[in-house]
């Protein structure tokens, strides 16, 4: 692309700079990690936004030069996406930006000017060009995103290392919908789950939200065609692009099969019988689905580190979105919604003797999800063998009060409570 396509694009892309309004979607939700993000533009480090494609990583960079741009001269903000133009090198943009927008040499910086880079990981080794920039000492904040995480962290390298802030931004929370659906809702604590008033309203909401998912695009109208889309998109764009993938149809199975028994244990020797395929490459396809945002994995709880990871692990689909796509229990994909939530709060794990779907240690919280209509005290009777220490959640679908079982307290919360809380 010669110069002057470059610095067209470039304004095409920073409307501010001509005094038009940041382009933003009908209905542009803050995400929760915003305010995190804001904090971090006080610091010298780069700051890397990753997470799957279409959970609104570029919305969320709009939002925040909208917010930057109240404050500051909208020269001072530059974005730039390489998406569709990975071919333009970062350092490319930074040397036009110094040139033909604020036309001060970079060492002239008196007040910080901050780079938006999106979709960083199309540009090989652009960790090395960010750091030759930063290392000079500019007035220059770097904010960049990714769809994969090993691609930016290859990006980054050992010329960044130490260097950036790595934030995480996962699909809608149930929270994040009803912000996008205008509700107002009172957010209460795991332990001390609120009981709102408009309790009926939020069960509506939990149902479509359980049907729709987390990305937003599917919100104003469920298209299964739209998510095959976004599926495929992640696949050849952001998986077989990056990765040395040599069978799309094994990779494309093994995810069919884990959506369909997403919060099941993995087998890896039947996942290579049942794809015709060997063992390690199925270890390596399930790395690769991870590293791209689509998979994550629950280790069983034990003492010992090195023991919890040798054995095999449960596996949540990242977005209950894709049990659209095939069959999948109700029962696996509520458990899916709770850990999804719940991983919000800790990383969670399960436990195997005895049998508890979600623990997480540093809270001291035991939960085992039931979704279906009728629980009984013989749901619960697993939690109560944990020691004291614990507080114990039974998730059900309507279910709600305590139960005191051997002894023990077990809390009973719908999923759609749940869902309301913090840590």
């Amino acid at each position: 692309m010669e110069r002057e396509e470059i610095i067209e694009e470039m304004y095409s892309q920073n409307p501010w700079w001509r005094s038009e309004p940041v382009k933003l979607p009908d209905k542009a939700v803050e995400r929760n990690l915003m305010p995190q993000i804001l904090e971090d533009l006080k610091s010298e480090r780069v700051t890397t936004i990753v997470g799957l494609r279409r959970v609104g990583k570029t919305t969320l960079l709009k939002l925040i030069i909208e917010e930057l741009s109240k404050e500051l001269e909208r020269e001072r903000i530059c974005y730039f996406s390489f998406d569709l133009a990975e071919q333009i090198q970062p350092r490319e943009i930074v040397k036009i930006y110094s040139e033909e927008i604020i036309r001060k040499t970079l060492p002239e910086l008196e007040e910080r000017v901050y780079f938006f880079f999106d979709e960083i990981q199309k540009v090989k080794d652009w960790g090395n060009q960010v750091k030759s920039i930063q290392d000079k000492g500019y007035n220059i904040k770097f904010v960049a995103t990714g769809s994969s995480s090993i691609n930016i962290t290859k990006g980054i390298g050992e010329s960044l290392a130490g260097r950036t802030l790595v934030r995480r931004l996962r699909p809608f929370s149930f929270p994040e919908f009803l912000m996008y659906r205008n509700v107002d809702f009172e957010r209460g604590e795991l332990e001390e789950p609120i009981y709102p008033d408009n309790s009926e309203k939020l069960r509506i909401l939990f149902n479509e939200y359980m049907e729709a998912g987390g990305l937003p695009e599917l919100y104003e109208e469920m298209s299964l065609e739209l998510l095959k889309q976004i599926l495929d998109l992640v696949f050849f764009r952001d998986i077989v692009n990056l990765f040395p993938v040599k069978r799309t149809d094994v990779l494309k199975g093994i995810f069919r099969i884990l959506v369909e028994n997403t919060a099941q244990k993995v087998n890896y020797t039947k996942f290579a019988r049942d794809l015709d395929t060997q063992y390690r490459t199925v270890k390596e396809y399930l790395q690769y689905l991870e590293d791209s945002f689509l998979i994550q994995r629950s280790h069983p709880y034990e003492g010992r580190r090195l023991k919890r990871y040798r054995k095999n692990p449960k596996i949540y689909v990242a977005d209950h979105a894709y049990t659209n796509l095939w069959k999948c229990e109700e029962g696996l994909k509520a458990e899916t919604i709770a850990f999804n939530h719940l991983k919000r709060i800790e990383k969670p794990f399960h436990l195997k003797d005895p049998e508890i779907d979600i623990v997480l240690p540093e809270n001291k919280c035991a939960i085992e999800v039931k979704y279906k209509p009728e629980v009984r005290k013989s749901d619960a009777k697993p939690l109560t063998k944990l020691s004291n220490d614990f507080k114990l959640f039974l998730v059900t679908k309507e279910n709600y009060g305590t139960w005191n079982i051997n002894g023990r307290d077990v809390q009973l919360i719908p999923l759609w409570l749940l869902c309301t809380s913090t840590s």
